[in-house]
């Protein structure tokens, strides 16, 4: 199966108009769509997309209006080819189940498991909303471990959000990454997906591959003192799985040289 991976679209059909700060940095820079656009057109001219998987914040503000803008715009654009997503930390739960799933508001996490002919995928919700750093509850620990348990006749991608390598990024990870990684090694996961950094990055923990995309909105690079470069630099992941095996893995991202902004985010 050939699966395309993305992550940290932050949509809004309308940004705040804003001239300092974060949100003053997000109404600056390019609608994400357009990037998203890009990325989609690119990987279709090398390979057919047969899943995609969004690993959180699809949403700058968790607005319901906007998750059921950017679904129907995602089905438009990849026709019915499945979606399996996971949430960020600047998603939120209620908004997401109206907006995106058509369902009654609800604050539960958004656990999933997608089963395919040669592999599962494990959707795990570590978001929290307003907490950066998400995170790994008692309730969701156990619900992983009864899932990874129940699943085990197959290899299983687990995505989730936030990383959990500290080596990765300057972004403290998953404050329970060590708990999560810990209970995974006793399981056939042939990889771990994320977002959150906006940054890509591939590492191995445990014989375990672990995959970050690039964010489709924009990157942050610190200058020091609490001050952020914010570029718009995009980019996606794709991995083609063949009975039960990763066999091949690229990232792909995008340079267009544009500084968004300068912020001091201690301010």
């Amino acid at each position: 199966m050939n699966i395309l991976h993305i992550s940290d679209i932050h949509f809004r059909q309308v940004y705040d108009q804003v001239e300092t700060g974060y949100k003053g940095m997000i109404a600056k820079m390019d609608n994400p769509l357009l990037q998203l656009r890009k990325s989609l057109a690119d990987i279709k001219n090398k390979q057919e997309i047969e899943l995609l998987l969004i690993s959180g914040d699809l949403t700058e503000d968790g607005e319901v209006s906007d998750y059921s803008f950017l679904k129907k715009w995602l089905c438009h654009e990849i026709g019915d080819i499945p979606i399996i997503v996971t949430l960020g930390n600047h998603d939120i739960k209620a908004n997401f189940y109206q907006g995106w799933l058509k369902e009654d508001p609800s604050g539960k996490p958004y656990n999933t498991v997608v089963t395919f002919e040669d592999f599962n995928v494990i959707s795990f919700d570590s978001s929290i909303h307003g907490r950066p750093d998400g995170q790994m509850t008692d309730g969701q620990f156990k619900w992983l471990q009864e899932q990874l348990e129940k699943h085990q006749e197959k290899p299983m991608i687990l995505m989730t959000h936030h990383h959990v390598l500290k080596q990765q990024s300057s972004m403290p990870p998953l404050p329970e990454a060590k708990k999560l990684l810990k209970l995974i090694s006793g399981y056939p996961v042939l990889c771990l997906l994320n977002g959150h950094t906006h940054h890509v990055y591939q590492g191995n923990v445990n014989g375990i591959q672990s995959y970050t995309a690039d964010g489709m909105s924009f990157v942050g690079e610190e200058e020091g003192q609490g001050n952020i470069r914010f570029e718009q630099r995009f980019g996606y992941n794709f991995y083609r799985v063949r009975h039960g095996i990763m066999i091949s893995q690229i990232s792909e991202s995008f340079f267009t040289g544009k500084i968004i902004a300068r912020v001091d985010m201690i301010e």
